[in-house]
């Protein structure tokens, strides 16, 4: 008995200090973007120290309970990424992330899974061109990718259709994403570090959680390579290169998605 009591201490003890250790690095967060407003700080020196405390609220929310917090903490490093200075619109939606963060702390349960995927697709996306002309649709798109050159390539592309796309660059992580809040759509880029695009399509169409999945691959080689041989049947390819755009759109209109 003594021993399941220390155990049940120890988890409580460990949940609020991690409680208290994201409370602290949300108000650092609030205050370096009121800094950034008043003058006190430039938007590099912001951006890179939220980068860090998101960072860590990442994988600290998932390992002590709050995947919840550690999903909508990927979100917003996904959000940064790229972002070199802030306007109003930018800093009203980094707000909205640390509002969203703080209120999935406070909560004494977390949210279930459909929760959790209405709590991320309300969470702000912000495009690098103006969106006025194209129509929004409620799509999300995982990308996943260690390039952040072809993270851009691919989310711009996306974008231009009308579609949410997250981008996640370790393969072993974006499984665990997909099984918890399963995308519209995935692709995965063939030549990745520890798992290839093609195995991390093969495990996730094994999961009955993600078997429907619409699910594409990304990759620089022709279609007749024998390396695309053992593609899965149902699954896409989008060739990087001169057919890109094309390939992007026939997977759209292939999966129905747009």
């Amino acid at each position: 008995m003594s021993a399941k009591i220390s155990e049940e201490y120890l988890e409580d003890r460990l949940r609020i200090e991690f409680m208290d250790d994201a409370r602290d690095r949300l108000q650092r967060m609030y205050d370096a973007l009121d800094r950034a407003s008043s003058g006190k700080l430039s938007a590099t020196e912001v951006i890179s120290a939220l980068r860090v405390d998101i960072h860590s609220l990442k994988g600290s929310g998932t390992a002590f309970g709050y995947p919840a917090v550690g999903l909508v903490a990927h979100r917003m490093e996904d959000y940064l990424n790229g972002l070199s200075h802030f306007n109003e619109r930018q800093t009203t939606d980094i707000n909205a992330f640390l509002d969203r963060i703080s209120q999935l702390v406070d909560r004494s349960t977390q949210p279930e899974l459909a929760e959790t995927n209405q709590i991320l697709r309300a969470l702000p996306t912000r495009y690098v061109f103006d969106i006025k002309d194209v129509e929004v649709r409620n799509v999300e798109i995982m990308v996943v990718t260690p390039s952040k050159v072809v993270a851009r390539k691919v989310g711009t592309e996306l974008a231009a259709c009308g579609f949410r796309s997250v981008t996640v660059q370790d393969p072993v992580e974006s499984i665990g994403i997909a099984v918890r809040v399963p995308p519209d759509m995935l692709i995965a880029a063939m030549v990745m570090d520890g798992l290839s695009g093609l195995d991390l399509i093969r495990g996730l169409h094994a999961m009955s959680v993600t078997r429907k999945v619409p699910m594409a691959l990304l990759t620089s080689l022709d279609l007749d390579n024998a390396a695309l041989k053992d593609v899965p049947q149902g699954v896409a390819v989008i060739r990087l290169g001169p057919k890109f755009s094309e390939d992007i759109a026939a997977t759209i209109t292939r999966f129905n998605l747009g």
